[in-house]
């Protein structure tokens, strides 16, 4: 085989494996958000009193949380936006704010915690709200909205 041979074939490797990495990626991105609106589900009927406050349920749902944030800024290579992303290309055009979104709602996650860990319930209702402004913060600017 050529070398020329070879460049061209790993060209083609290339050009043809990013759109199945952003894929992967995307659709990684898409259950894990899925997790996140589960959890914070499951939260705030503990916090609005429809369901009844399970200390342990709650640890578990934040640590569930955290654990889903963990690596979540690498399931957003360039290219991952469009067809039935709900990202809107804008992200990397901004991916410092971006990024320090994402940094505000793993502290905050982190905060939510801590807060479970404590026990107060007064804290634990302040965290969860700073969990959701975290989370609405960037998904007002860089989500599209759907019905």
């Amino acid at each position: 085989m050529s070398v020329k041979s070879f460049v061209a074939g790993l060209a083609n490797c290339l050009l043809f494996a990013q759109p199945i990495v952003a894929n992967d990626a995307f659709e990684e991105r898409e259950e894990r958000m899925k997790t996140l609106g589960s959890e914070a589900k499951t939260m705030g009927s503990m916090i609005k009193g429809r369901s009844e406050f399970d200390a342990d349920q709650f640890s578990f749902s934040a640590e569930s949380m955290a654990d889903v944030m963990e690596g979540m800024l690498d399931l957003f290579p360039a290219g991952s936006h469009g067809g039935d992303s709900a990202a809107k290309a804008k992200i990397w055009d901004n991916w410092e704010d971006f990024s320090a979104k994402n940094q505000a709602a793993v502290d905050a996650i982190s905060g939510l915690m801590d807060a479970a860990d404590e026990g107060d319930e007064k804290a634990i209702k302040k965290a969860f709200g700073m969990v959701g402004k975290s989370c609405s913060s960037c998904h007002k600017k860089y989500r599209i909205k759907r019905n």
